[in-house]
């Protein structure tokens, strides 16, 4: 009989992706347009809690 190993996890460090990609006014641009509609819908629940 013979026991088998146990699979080996890659356990290497990956680069994150936020900060592999340069910081440039393009990119920073683009990051704050696609926050914009989380930026509107917390606007309008503050709204809503001070009525």
């Amino acid at each position: 009989m013979s026991k088998q190993q146990p699979e080996q996890r890659d356990l290497a460090p990956r680069p994150n992706p936020i900060l592999a990609e340069p910081a440039t006014p393009e990119n920073c641009a683009a990051d704050y347009a696609q926050g914009a509609d989380v930026r509107d819908r917390m606007d309008q629940q503050d709204r809503r809690e001070r009525r």
